[in-house]
């Protein structure tokens, strides 16, 4: 899919070793390449093997498609200097792992810019990818992955929060209570392999129950089932390790609350 104007790049950091870098469709359009400076700009076109520096943003004047991957504190600063120097309404701008949601005031957004933000969804080996802002970017966006094979999932407007609320939820938060799962393990006697096995075995089956049934795979017998848990063990828990206790505890109590009320969607 070969666009009818050539694709800019804006770039600081890491963008050799970014998603872009790995999507051909993008990479063999690339024309302008804009750094901090030339040589970091020729730098970035020759690590990519596409595309060409330049010193100047105005040279990004004939794109109509830009991609901005940057560390999200120059974001502001960057953007504010494209604008000063092109003319970008009617252009796409996308902007790459950004943290914020493309309705958040811009310089880009004043500018007449069709702005669209990236996420590479974690997990999914880059074949998939989560993207939110305008409609029409959005749909010049999805054909352009889809070239390369690449699924685009889009975000409700202003729904940014909720997705990386997802994604830690589905991920870091998940550590405590698996560490705390596999210790309680070890500490019955189980070997770490064993223990990590079976924290692994339950967490798929958990994951698969709610794929099937959703919110209903929480229902009154698995509430009375813990309920009965922590009356019979939690002074024993406490007893052998006051951590564990707490995790226990804290986590059934999150998850009564939770479940007491099914989380009202728009589906």
């Amino acid at each position: 899919m070969r666009s009818q104007k050539p694709v800019g790049l804006i770039g600081a950091g890491g963008v050799n070793q970014s998603f872009l870098a790995r999507l051909p469709a993008v990479m063999e359009q690339l024309g302008p390449v804009k750094g901090s400076s030339l040589k970091v700009s020729r730098r970035i076109a020759n690590g990519l093997r596409a595309g060409f520096g330049v010193d100047d943003y105005q040279a990004l004047a004939p794109c109509g498609l830009i991609w901005i991957l940057v560390p999200e504190t120059a974001l502001d600063f960057i953007t504010t200097e494209l604008v000063s120097a092109v003319r970008l309404e009617g252009k796409t701008v996308v902007l790459c792992d950004a943290l914020r949601d493309s309705l958040r005031p811009s310089p880009l957004r004043t500018a007449g810019a069709r702005v669209v933000t990236l996420n590479c969804l974690p997990e999914s080996s880059e074949r998939k990818f989560v993207g939110e802002g305008h409609p029409a970017a959005l749909a010049q966006l999805r054909k352009l992955l889809a070239v390369d094979r690449r699924k685009l999932i889009e975000l409700r407007p202003a729904a940014k929060p909720l997705y990386f609320a997802g994604a830690y939820l589905g991920s870091q938060l998940l550590m405590p209570w698996i560490a705390g799962a596999a210790e309680s393990f070890r500490a019955a006697g189980f070997s770490r392999d064993e223990a990590v096995g079976a924290v692994e075995a339950l967490g798929v089956r958990a994951l698969r129950a709610y794929a099937k049934a959703g919110d209903k795979s929480w229902n009154r017998a698995t509430a009375e089932r813990l309920h009965r848990a922590i009356a019979r063990d939690l002074e024993t828990l406490r007893f052998t390790d006051t951590r564990l206790a707490a995790l226990f505890s804290d986590g059934s109590d999150r998850m009564l609350r939770y479940f007491a009320k099914p989380v009202a969607r728009n589906d």
